[in-house]
């Protein structure tokens, strides 16, 4: 990955657009991006890690702030970016979400996230994809590297390896998972501890079926297990006799089958004869029964005989009374009928005697009531329409008197509308002559709030300042003391040095000065000896005081500029007057503020008043017209109303109104008409009913009745004659049937009757015995079976434990293998050796940049060891000191040191994972700070290091704010921060 050229726009602490030419800085290979701290200078390198993966690294990302808190609404946050991946040349542009004001309306509106990848071909840009999924993905698969791995392996922030560096192995392997993929044998650990979670369950359950099968056994046989084959020992001594002790459970329950057996045959031959015996005597004893019976009915049908004799002769008389039953009903009808015509007609005479006035009820007088009531109801219409009128009238007289009062309304609205208007222009006037001078009291104010907040600063800064040059000047005295102290002791070791020479010489060893193996004058220590470590103290103690001077001087360095660029902000009046000068301001800009903001509401109140104003003048005509209307429609439909009455009274009589005599008339009609059907269907019932008396007494003679009452009496209810029939019948049919019964040979010369009762009892106890010899030997029949059953389930669940406990033993082992725990002595898990395998790796390619910055001294060793309280190894990180050739552990290496080992760290660990992702070729890095703990020597030799990374072709970029880089790195880019915010030097 090579980067041309980078574009923000509203990102961080970024108002505007800024546009950065890489190719153009970066043109010698090393370039400078120098800020003071919180100028912006990391910004830049999220904007490539946002562009590219659409997050931005570390906890910046939680926060999610992209947008700058200094663009305006209008401006949206974007950034661009051209680079060359995989060799194609891609522009790449992207948006977060954000909100913007709406385009109507007030208020806001939430804008989606945007991503387009561009590519170029052809002489032009052709688009990849405008979906955030697709071309975040196109990206990806170019890059070949996550978000995390990116950001380790092209930004090189020295703070995370610094910590990598001192970490403990578990918290350095929790960086090096989100740089190495080591999900794979993540899984095959959990895994193998699932597949040990599911043998020692499936061992479990095998031991368990052992056990229910025992079990089984000793509960179908009615025996204990015994102890040694109890619940918690099966399976756990394969020798156990189960065999054995099921096999004699079989046996005794084979010899308790064959004797049940025997007891059953003989049971079943006794229960066999008595159930012959108790056969014969019930068929003998039902005979008897059946005779005794015959006998008893055919005695009671006998005696019942004179009870039906005055059924028979009923049943006669039914029979011919039902011939005559439609002619007596026909008559009994029309009988009926005439009674009802004969009411009916006089209650309709009485009702028309009611109204009539003493007429007589004819077809001709009732005619005359509907024609008169017809008349009648034609004029109702034209009573509605008097309604309506009159009702008109009295709302158009409603109407006239308001809009009289509206008219004078009008007029006095009309009158007082001018003034209004005029008292409105005057405060538009005086609103926008303060909206004109607005931005010059705000510009003032701000001027007199900035000098007076530098002047307070500037005193503040004062004071820092005396406080940091004391610190500074303390810090240089310890350390001018320190270095005195280093001189003493490197003076006191060699002076002591033939001592310390002579102290390590054996006898018969070779002398490392002479070369003799004989010692006779060995020297001897002149006082108390200095040792190397002594020595080594001494010089860290001067390193340490050198880092504190050099940041007491920075100090100083920093407050002096602050205070020089603060006093030039404040001028030269004193902060008293810049207070006063601020009040002032604020004071006026608040009182012209005030004004200036009523200028949109003195707009809409000219304009209402003037709306006012013309809608009162166009209301009152309005008035005035509706007025005129009003009064003439009134006149005219009162003379109609008044003509229309006359005619109506005329009209309705003596009656309350039309509607009323129109019922009077009809209803008298109605009666009238009603008597006259009444008396014509009484005629028509009578003759009916003489007919049909006439008719029913002849068919009454005829059939042997002395008259129609005769008759009438006879005839039976409805259903009853064919019961009766069927009694009769029936009783004469079972007479037929029991002699038959009693002549049959069957129930002749039938004997004495036997004793049932006692042959049931005996018959009953051997069937009882004979079932308990049956239940009893299907008992043992079922026990046997069953343990035949078992004992082939016994001995395979047997087999079985044994393979499964033989299986689990071998999962077991492999899972604790692969765990850190049994036989992996170094407790390391699988994972953990993937990414020691890494480490390893990292180290050996460190190694060398580390060699070379600090001038062959250190060297990274990997380490396998238990870490402290025996926690897992395998992640461990020592370096090798080659000026005492001991091995150090990374936590004791000095500021500058720990930044070389950090750096080296870094750019080893980015070439390890580079390699990892497939060769992935990153031809642009960033260094990110960490510079200012590097004495001159070891920047030298770390600038060494970077510029054989640029001659090797890469583009490499460092971040500080230090001004020795300045003087070093002739090509930079500076980022300087402003109120407003950040902005590129140009």
């Amino acid at each position: 990955m090579r980067l041309h050229s980078l574009s923000i726009t509203a990102f961080g602490p970024f108002a505007g657009t800024e546009t950065v030419d890489v190719d153009d800085v970066a043109r010698d290979g090393l370039f400078l991006l120098w800020g003071p701290t919180g100028a912006g200078k990391t910004t830049l390198l999220d904007a490539v890690v946002f562009a590219l993966y659409g997050t931005v690294p570390g906890a910046r990302g939680e926060a999610r702030r992209l947008r700058s808190d200094h663009a305006d609404a209008g401006t949206r946050t974007e950034v661009s970016c051209e680079l060359t991946l995989a060799g194609e040349r891609l522009l790449v542009a992207r948006r977060p979400e954000q909100t913007r004001p709406k385009k109507r309306g007030a208020g806001e509106t939430t804008e989606q996230a945007r991503l387009l990848v561009q590519r170029w071909a052809d002489g032009g840009w052709q688009p990849v994809s405008t979906r955030i999924d697709e071309g975040s993905e196109y990206l990806r698969v170019r890059l070949g590297l996550s978000a995390e791995q990116f950001c380790q392996v092209v930004l090189l922030p020295q703070g995370d390896f610094a910590r990598f560096l001192r970490a403990e192995p578990e918290d350095r392997g929790t960086l090096l998972r989100t740089l190495f993929d080591v999900d794979r044998f993540a899984r095959a650990e959990e895994w193998l501890a699932g597949e040990r979670r599911a043998a020692e369950d499936a061992l479990r359950a095998d031991r368990h079926r052992v056990s229910t099968l025992l079990h089984r056994v000793a509960q179908i046989a009615d025996v204990e297990v015994p102890e040694e084959l109890a619940p918690e020992l099966v399976g756990a001594h394969p020798g156990a006799s189960v065999g054995t002790w099921v096999r004699g459970v079989r046996a005794r329950a084979a010899e308790r089958r064959t004797g049940a057996a025997a007891e059953a045959d003989a049971a079943a031959a006794r229960s066999a004869r008595v159930d012959a015996e108790l056969a014969a005597a019930r068929a003998l004893a039902d005979r008897h029964a059946r005779r005794d019976r015959a006998r008893a009915d055919l005695e009671r049908l006998t005696a019942r005989e004179p009870e039906l004799t005055p059924l028979r002769a009923r049943a006669d008389r039914g029979r011919r009374a039902e011939a005559l039953r439609d002619v007596l009903e026909a008559a009994g009808r029309t009988a009926l009928a005439a009674e009802r015509a004969t009411a009916a007609r006089e209650h309709a005479a009485a009702a028309w005697a009611e109204v009539s006035g003493g007429r007589d009820a004819y077809p001709a007088v009732a005619r005359e009531l509907r024609d008169a009531a017809a008349a009648a109801r034609a004029l109702l219409p034209e009573a509605g329409r008097a309604t309506e009128l009159a009702a008109e009238v009295a709302r158009l007289a409603r109407d006239a008197e308001r809009l009289t009062a509206r008219c004078a309304d009008g007029a006095r609205a009309v009158e007082e509308e001018p003034a209004r208007v005029a008292a409105a222009q005057a405060r538009l006037d005086t609103a926008r002559a303060a909206a004109a001078r607005l931005p010059g009291v705000v510009a003032a104010e701000e001027s007199a709030r900035a000098a007076l907040d530098a002047a307070t600063r500037a005193t503040a800064v004062a004071g820092r300042l005396e406080r940091a040059r004391a610190d500074a000047d303390a810090a240089r005295l310890a350390w001018l003391g320190t270095r005195e102290r280093l001189v003493e002791v490197r003076t006191a070791r060699l002076e002591g040095m033939a001592a310390e020479l002579a102290a390590g010489l054996t006898e018969g060893a070779d002398c490392p000065v002479c070369g003799s193996t004989e010692h006779p004058r060995p020297a001897l220590p002149a006082g108390a000896g200095v040792t190397a470590d002594d020595e080594e103290r001494a010089r860290t103690a001067v390193d340490a005081a050198d880092e504190r001077r050099a940041a007491a001087g920075r100090v100083v360095e920093e407050h002096e500029r602050e205070l020089a660029v603060l006093r030039e902000r404040a001028g030269e009046r004193p902060a008293e007057e810049l207070a006063d000068l601020a009040a002032r301001a604020r004071a006026e800009r608040v009182e012209v503020a005030g004004l200036a903001g009523t200028l949109e509401e003195a707009r809409r109140a000219l304009t209402a008043a003037e709306d006012r104003r013309d809608a009162a003048v166009a209301a009152l005509a309005a008035d005035r017209e509706a007025l005129q209307r009003c009064t003439a429609g009134r006149a005219t439909r009162a003379d109609t109303l008044a003509e229309l009455t006359a005619r109506l009274d005329t009209a309705r009589g003596e009656d309350a109104d039309l509607r009323a005599r129109t019922t009077r008339l009809t209803g008298e009609a109605e009666r009238c008409e009603a008597a006259v059907a009444a008396a014509d269907e009484e005629r028509r019932a009578r003759t009916a009913a003489d007919d049909a008396r006439v008719a029913a007494g002849e068919r009454a003679a005829a059939a042997g009745f002395d008259d129609v009452l005769d008759a009438a009496g006879a005839l039976l209810a409805g259903g009853e004659l064919a019961p009766l029939d069927r009694r009769l019948r029936e009783h004469d049919e079972a007479r037929s049937v029991l002699a038959a019964t009693l002549a049959d040979p069957d129930l002749a010369d039938l004997g004495e009757r036997p004793d049932v009762a006692a042959l049931q009892a005996r018959c009953a106890e051997l069937t009882a015995r004979r079932e308990e010899a049956v239940t009893a030997l299907d008992q043992a029949r079922r026990c046997a079976a069953a343990l035949d059953a078992l004992a082939g389930d016994v001995v395979a669940a047997e087999v079985e434990l044994a393979e499964r406990r033989a299986r689990t033993e071998q999962v077991v082992g492999l899972a604790d293998l692969v765990g850190g725990r049994g036989a992996n002595t170094l407790r390391m898990r699988l994972q953990s050796f993937v990414l020691a395998a890494r480490l390893e790796q990292v180290a050996e390619v460190a190694s060398r940049r580390l060699q070379e910055m600090s001038r062959g001294r250190y060297t990274f060793l990997h380490s396998d060891a238990l870490g402290r309280h025996g926690a897992r190894g395998g992640l461990g990180l020592d370096v090798l000191d080659e000026y005492t050739g001991t091995r150090r552990p990374t936590k004791t290496l000095s500021g500058g040191e720990s930044f070389m080992a950090s750096l080296a760290l870094a750019l080893g660990l980015a070439d390890v994972v580079t390699a990892e992702a497939g060769g992935v070729q990153m031809d642009t890095l960033f260094v990110d700070e960490g510079f200012g703990t590097l004495d001159a020597q070891a920047l030298d030799a770390v600038m060494t290091v970077l510029d054989e990374l640029r001659r090797g072709g890469r583009t490499v970029g460092v971040i500080s704010h230090l001004e020795e880089l300045r003087t070093r790195v002739p090509t930079r880019l500076e980022v300087v921060a402003g109120r407003s915010g950040s902005r590129l030097a140009g």
